[in-house]
């Protein structure tokens, strides 16, 4: 059968070539991204607090046949966070894409939430994706190849819910802070997204979920009537990533299954 050139470019979901940081790259939806990108052809940096978490995805990673080291940082630290970029650029040779996965919350009423509980949420979810953006774009502009920067969100940035408020509070904000990024670092080459999962079954939360009544409250807010898996949202995040997405900037992908669609 004769091969036929179709009359459009197509691109690719290849990674090979690109160097990406992951915060939060250890555990659940961080770990499957820092999975899909290095199966898919990345140099992957993976970040979290602990050195030993860090070593031991990064050691799979190379197990596998990829690429990958293992950085610990604290990303609401931004010493910390500039040092993880420099030894990334240093150690595996370049910085193309950046994923802010790192991330906590703290679950209770308003009234009785505290200032350190506060500061805890926001220097994570916030000052962490602040500075690390920074610290990535000024080498992306420096290296003047452009690039990726992916924040990872939540629905809880669209809508209220109980007794997280600091945590819908730091994704809001998060979704603005994508927005200014785009409109400042755009001439550069480097596109700033937002994903926002929805109700997605991790190690994290998979006690919770074992709950049957709490599973099922939590199924009839979903019109597709499941969770999300780590891996989905990770394709998301690779499509974001790819050479598909390169018309999107300053914009927020939202992967819910229905849930704020109501």
């Amino acid at each position: 059968m004769t091969q036929k050139a179709w009359p459009v470019k197509l691109p690719d979901y290849r990674l090979d070539g690109k160097t990406a940081v992951v915060t939060g790259g250890t555990k659940g939806i961080g770990y499957a991204i820092a999975m899909m990108f290095a199966a898919f052809g990345a140099a992957v940096a993976v970040s979290s607090r602990h050195q030993e978490e860090c070593d031991a995805v990064a050691e799979e990673i190379n197990r596998l046949g990829g690429r990958a080291a293992g950085l610990a940082a604290d990303v609401g630290r931004p010493r910390q966070v500039k040092k993880l970029i420099r030894d990334t650029v240093q150690i595996l040779g370049d910085l193309d894409i950046l994923v802010n996965c790192a991330g906590v919350a703290v679950t209770k009423p308003i009234l009785q939430m505290e200032e350190e509980d506060y500061d805890r949420v926001m220097d994570t979810n916030l000052r962490g994706v602040f500075f690390a953006s920074k610290e990535a774009a000024s080498v992306m502009v420096e290296k003047g190849h452009g690039g990726r920067i992916i924040q990872v969100a939540s629905i809880g940035a669209l809508k209220g819910t109980n007794q997280i408020s600091t945590y819908c509070a730091s994704k809001a904000a998060v979704l603005s802070l994508t927005k200014t990024m785009a409109l400042e670092w755009s001439r550069y080459g480097i596109t700033t997204t937002a994903l926002c999962p929805g109700y997605v079954k991790t190690e994290i939360n998979a006690a919770q979920f074992q709950d049957p009544d709490f599973l099922a409250k939590t199924l009839k807010t979903i019109p597709q009537r499941r969770l999300g898996t780590a891996d989905e949202v990770a394709a998301a995040a690779l499509f974001l990533a790819s050479d598909y997405s390169s018309m999107i900037t300053g914009s927020a992908i939202v992967a819910d299954m229905g849930a704020t669609s109501q």
